[in-house]
C-alpha cells in the first residue's frame, strides 16, 4: 500500500496526523483493518484512535475499511504522547496465515517549548473541495497506466497467462525480451503485437483494469458520471440495431485519450523514424543521394525482422499521415508541414479558435499562480473560469465524426511504433547517446535518427512532456462541466491548483522546442511553423 502522511516532517505530541492510504498496482481490492501500535521496549500496545475520522464520536483501537482500485482512504489520528509508533494493517477476513504489514513508522517527540515571541506568517487561503476532483484523479491514473512501461508489464502478464500469444516479455529496467512469432515467417509477430496493443489501450482508456477484461471499479463509474458526456444519453437514436445492446455503444465509454498526444509524437518524428527504417528494410531510398541508414542489415533470424515485415504488410490497414493530419486540424486546428500533408483547401473544417483559447488559458494560469504565491494579494480566479469555458466549447465543437475512434486507433499504433523502436536490435543498429537519461526505452532511438537525418536538435523528452501533460490538461477541460452556469471562480481555482505541475511542465517544454514563452505572451503561431523556423536556422549554420 502507498501511505502519504501529513505532516510529513517531525511529529509532535498532541498533534493531528493524517494518513492517506491507497492500493499499489496489483494489490487486490477488499476490506483492510488498520491500527496504530506504540512500541515501548519489548512491549507493544494498540493505541486508542479516538475516532479515525477526527470526529471523536467514539474510541476505537482499529478501523476496517473497504478500499477499491483508484480510491483513497484517509485516517486522522492525534498522538497524545511521545514515543515510537507503527501504522499496521492486514486484509480481511483475518486468517491464521494472513500477513500483517507495517505501513509507516512514526517517531513522536515533545513539541517545541513555548516562545514569548508570537510567530506570524501569511499563507494563502485553502481552496475549497471540488466535485470534479474524482474526474481529475481518474484522468491522471489513466495517463499513468497508458505509459510504455505499463504496456510492457501487461505483455508480460499476457504471456504468463497464455503461452500461445507470441509477444515480448518485459524484463524491467527498460529491457525487453523480443517479440517472437510462431511460425517465425510472415506477419504473425506484428499481428500479435497489434492485438496486445489494441487490447491494452482500449481497456485502460475506458478505465478498466488492463489485466482483467471488463473490470471497472466504482471509482471509474463515478468519474464517468462526472463527465459532461454522460448527460448526452437523450441524443441516442432508438431502437438500437437488432442484436446490439445499448451498453455496447460508446457514449458512456468515450475513451479517455486525446489526439494531441499523437500530434506531439508526430512532431517528435517518432513515426518518421520508423518509416525511414521500414524504407531501408524494403531497399528504398528516402531523400537525397546519401542514405545514413545504408548499413542497416536486419538479421532474418531475429524477431525484429518479423515486426518490420508485418508492419510493411499492414500499411494499408493503418492510419496514414494524411488522415491523422486532417483530424489534427478538425479537432485542434493544428497543422503539419510536409510533402505528404494535404493542402489546406482540401479540408472542410478546422478548429481555428483552439490555439488561442488554449494558450490564453495557460498564460492566465501562470499569472494566477504568480498572484496567488504573493501572500499579500488575493488572486481572482474568475478569469480562469471564462478561459476554461471558452476552451471547453471549442473542444466540444470538434468532438464528433472520428472523435471516439481515430484518437484511440492512433494511440494503439503509437504503442506499436514505440515497441518496435525499443527492440534491442534497433539500439544495436542505430546506437544512441549512452549517458542521456530517457524516461522510456524507445526515446534514444528517435534522437539518434534525428541526428543522422539532421532534423531538429530538440530532445524527444520535451515532446513527450508536451504529449503526456497536454493530454491530461485537455481531457480535464473537455470532460469537465465548464459550461454550467452554477460554476464559480473557486471551481476554476481548484482546477488550476490541481493541474499546476502539468501546466507548468507543458509551458516549459513548449518553450524548449519552439522558443516561444507562453508565460510572457499568448502566441498563436502554429507549432509546426515555429519548429520549421528553428530547423531552418540550424541548417543555415552548416
Amino acid at each position: 500500500m502507498i501511505v502519504t502522511r501529513t505532516p510529513g516532517g517531525p511529529v509532535f505530541a498532541k498533534q493531528y496526523v493524517t494518513f492517506r492510504i491507497e492500493l499499489e498496482r496489483g494489490e487486490p481490492e477488499g476490506e483492510y483493518t488498520f491500527w496504530i501500535t506504540k512500541i515501548a521496549g519489548e512491549k507493544e500496545s494498540a493505541i486508542d484512535l479516538h475516532g479515525h475520522d477526527g470526529s471523536f464520536r467514539h474510541n476505537i483501537n482499529s478501523v476496517t475499511e473497504h478500499i477499491e482500485d483508484f480510491a483513497t482512504f484517509d485516517m486522522t489520528v492525534k498522538f497524545t504522547e511521545e514515543g515510537i509508533y507503527e501504522l499496521r494493517c492486514h486484509a480481511e477476513p483475518k486468517k491464521k496465515d494472513t500477513p500483517v504489514k507495517t505501513l509507516d513508522r512514526i517517531k513522536v517527540v515533545e513539541g517545541p517549548s513555548a516562545d514569548p515571541a508570537l510567530p506570524v506568517a501569511l499563507v494563502p487561503a485553502a481552496a475549497p473541495a471540488s466535485q470534479q476532483a474524482t474526474l481529475w484523479l481518474f484522468i491522471e491514473r489513466v495517463a499513468d497506466r497508458l505509459r510504455f512501461e505499463e504496456f510492457g508489464e501487461f505483455v508480460q502478464n499476457e504471456i504468463r497467462d497464455d503461452r500461445s500469444v507470441h509477444a515480448g516479455r518485459y524484463l524491467g529496467a527498460g529491457k525487453y525480451q523480443r517479440l517472437v512469432g510462431d511460425p517465425t515467417y510472415g506477419s504473425g509477430t506484428y499481428r500479435s503485437l497489434h492485438r496486445l496493443s489494441k487490447d491494452f489501450v482500449t481497456r485502460v482508456s475506458l478505465g478498466e483494469r488492463a489485466d482483467v477484461a471488463g473490470r471497472r471499479s466504482a471509482f471509474t463509474d463515478e468519474a464517468h458520471d462526472l463527465s459532461y458526456v454522460s448527460d448526452q444519453d437523450d441524443d441516442l437514436a432508438r431502437p438500437f440495431p437488432f442484436g446490439i445492446e445499448a451498453e455496447a455503444y460508446p457514449l458512456g465509454q468515450v475513451p479517455f485519450v486525446e489526439l494531441i498526444f499523437v500530434y506531439w509524437m508526430e512532431e517528435a518524428m517518432v513515426f518518421q523514424t520508423l518509416n525511414h527504417v521500414i524504407a531501408r528494410f524494403q531497399n528504398r531510398r528516402v531523400g537525397g543521394n546519401h542514405d545514413p541508414l545504408a548499413r542497416l542489415s536486419v538479421n532474418p533470424l531475429m524477431p525484429l525482422r518479423g515486426l518490420l515485415w508485418g508492419l510493411a504488410e499492414a500499411e494499408g490497414d493503418r492510419l496514414t499521415v494524411r488522415r491523422r493530419a486532417a483530424e489534427y486540424e478538425y479537432q485542434y486546428g493544428l497543422q503539419l508541414i510536409g510533402r505528404a500533408i494535404p493542402p489546406g483547401e482540401t479540408l472542410v473544417e478546422r478548429r481555428t479558435q483552439f490555439l488561442e483559447a488554449f494558450h490564453t488559458l495557460l498564460n492566465a494560469c501562470q499569472h494566477f499562480y504568480d498572484r496567488r504565491d504573493d501572500k499579500t494579494v488575493q488572486a481572482d480566479p474568475f478569469p480562469l473560469l471564462s478561459n476554461l469555458r471558452e476552451l471547453h466549447l471549442v473542444l466540444a465543437r470538434g468532438a464528433n465524426n472520428q472523435f471516439a475512434d481515430l484518437p484511440l486507433t492512433a494511440r494503439i499504433e503509437t504503442i506499436d511504433v514505440q515497441w518496435m523502436l525499443a527492440q534491442p536490435e534497433m539500439r544495436e543498429f542505430l546506437g544512441g547517446p549512452t549517458m542521456v537519461p530517457y524516461e522510456e526505452p524507445w526515446m534514444d532511438r528517435v534522437d539518434t535518427m534525428k541526428s543522422l537525418q539532421r532534423w531538429s536538435d530538440d530532445s524527444v523528452t520535451h515532446f513527450y512532456d508536451l504529449a503526456f501533460h497536454g493530454e491530461q490538461i485537455l481531457l480535464s477541460v473537455r470532460h469537465g462541466r465548464w459550461n454550467e452556469s452554477h460554476l464559480k471562480g473557486a471551481d476554476a481555482e481548484n482546477w488550476a491548483l490541481h493541474w499546476r505541475n502539468s501546466i507548468q511542465r507543458y509551458m516549459h517544454a513548449y518553450r524548449a522546442v519552439t522558443g516561444v514563452d507562453l508565460i510572457d505572451h499568448v502566441d498563436v503561431t502554429m507549432p509546426s511553423t515555429l519548429l520549421a523556423r528553428r530547423l531552418s536556422k540550424k541548417m543555415a549554420r552548416f
